[in-house]
């Protein structure tokens, strides 16, 4: 399905990939390939290393980093099976694999130019290291894998920024869930996450003068949550929105904020830290000017993140992705009245990080793309859902019929 996909949209002169992420990761690759290892180019306050590696490696050959991308994306297929298996829900292993294997949304982002694919095989990875770091009893074994599952989420926020502080949520986890060495797992945890997160802040500061991992968050933050309010609140055309930012970003600056068009906010994708500043504050102004459109936009961000799939693949998405939740919400029920309550929250935590975290910075422009690394996660309670719903009907199935007449 993956390859199929791909195929089906794949064009030679690639106008369907080029523009927005794909450009930036591209410059980061020539430049890698020029012999910039010390990552000194400003674009990498916006974009970390790890993707534009990986395409320098492949030669920047657009072929190639497709069929990386879908093999790393198709990884993801036995991780869940393995992953059910380490949470010991042995009826839901099949089923679990199979809902990744045709989630709507893992196939049109599986054949991209994008960092998710390797961001989110790297996450996966590093629940699987969880699972074995929360059951794991020696010592070394431990210390050994809290450090594992810190450096899988650290390699995965340098692919993509969103898991850069994921690992706090997850050493509290493990600090919560472990019986006995819980110290030692937690801490083992986020010291690999904080060093691997750490390292590439102190990088940013020294080369770019900004301690920041990436200036992405600052960006959205105004150009897709505050413009997506200020739209809400004044009809304006988009664009006219855009080009009203850029022009306070501007004169907040200090600099000459006339002639100002909506392409101007591409100049702030990256800068000092004082541009960065501005560009919050002007946000924060914004929300705090409209917070009944600021409130309103929530639930918009909640069904684009959760159920809306932008392209060819719109309505089957829609379909699909509301009975994944309904399937997911009766799966958490099912645990919770197990009191499978690590288990519960483990499924639950990582959804509740990355939703929270695009609804802070990003209510419109995005799709299911910004869930589709907990996808492993949701399949799994999906699976739950769907066998619970299935047991009871052979139940009532197997249940004999009362006698004529009764």
């Amino acid at each position: 399905m993956r390859i199929g996909y791909a195929i089906a949209i794949y064009e030679p002169s690639l106008v369907i990939y080029h523009g927005g992420d794909y450009e930036l990761y591209r410059v980061g690759a020539e430049e890698i390939l020029r012999g910039d290892l010390a990552f000194k180019h400003d674009l990498y306050l916006l974009r970390p290393p790890l993707f534009p590696l990986l395409i320098a490696l492949l030669n920047m050959q657009p072929a190639a980093i497709l069929a990386v991308n879908i093999l790393l994306s198709s990884s993801i297929i036995p991780l869940t099976y393995i992953l059910a298996r380490q949470l010991r829900f042995p009826s839901q292993l099949l089923l679990a694999a199979l809902i990744v294997a045709i989630d709507p949304t893992s196939i049109k982002y599986a054949g991209v130019l994008q960092a998710e694919p390797l961001a989110n095989a790297l996450l996966a990875c590093a629940f699987l290291s969880a699972q074995a770091l929360k059951n794991a009893a020696a010592p070394q074994k431990i210390a050994a894998l809290g450090l594992m599952t810190g450096g899988f989420i650290a390699l995965s926020a340098l692919a993509r920024p969103a898991a850069y502080l994921f690992w706090i949520p997850m050493a509290v986890w493990m600090a919560w869930a472990r019986r006995g060495w819980r110290l030692m797992a937690a801490a083992s945890l986020a010291l690999a996450g904080l060093l691997g997160a750490g390292l590439w802040i102190n990088h940013n500061a020294v080369t770019h003068g900004h301690w920041t991992f990436s200036t992405i968050g600052n960006y959205n933050l105004l150009y897709y949550r505050a413009a997506s309010v200020l739209y809400q609140a004044t009809d304006k055309d988009i664009n006219d929105v855009y080009a009203e930012l850029a022009r306070r970003v501007e004169a907040e600056m200090g600099n000459e904020a006339t002639d100002i068009t909506a392409m101007q906010r591409h100049t702030h994708y990256t800068g000092a830290a004082e541009l960065q500043a501005a560009m919050t504050r002007i946000a924060v102004a914004i929300f705090l000017e409209h917070p009944v459109q600021y409130l309103i936009t929530l639930p918009l961000g909640m069904y684009r993140v959760l159920v809306h799939l932008s392209g060819p693949l719109q309505w089957l998405g829609l379909i699909w992705n509301t009975v994944l939740l309904v399937a997911s919400g009766i799966g958490i029920w099912v645990l919770a009245r197990k009191r499978l309550w690590a288990e519960t929250a483990f499924l639950i935590l990582p959804g509740v990080y990355f939703i929270a975290g695009t609804l802070l910075v990003q209510t419109s422009g995005i799709d299911t793309r910004a869930r589709v690394m907990v996808t492993p996660l949701l399949a799994i309670m999906a699976a739950c859902g769907i066998m619970r719903l299935l047991n009871r009907r052979r139940a009532a199935s197997a249940s004999p019929s009362p006698p004529a007449g009764s």
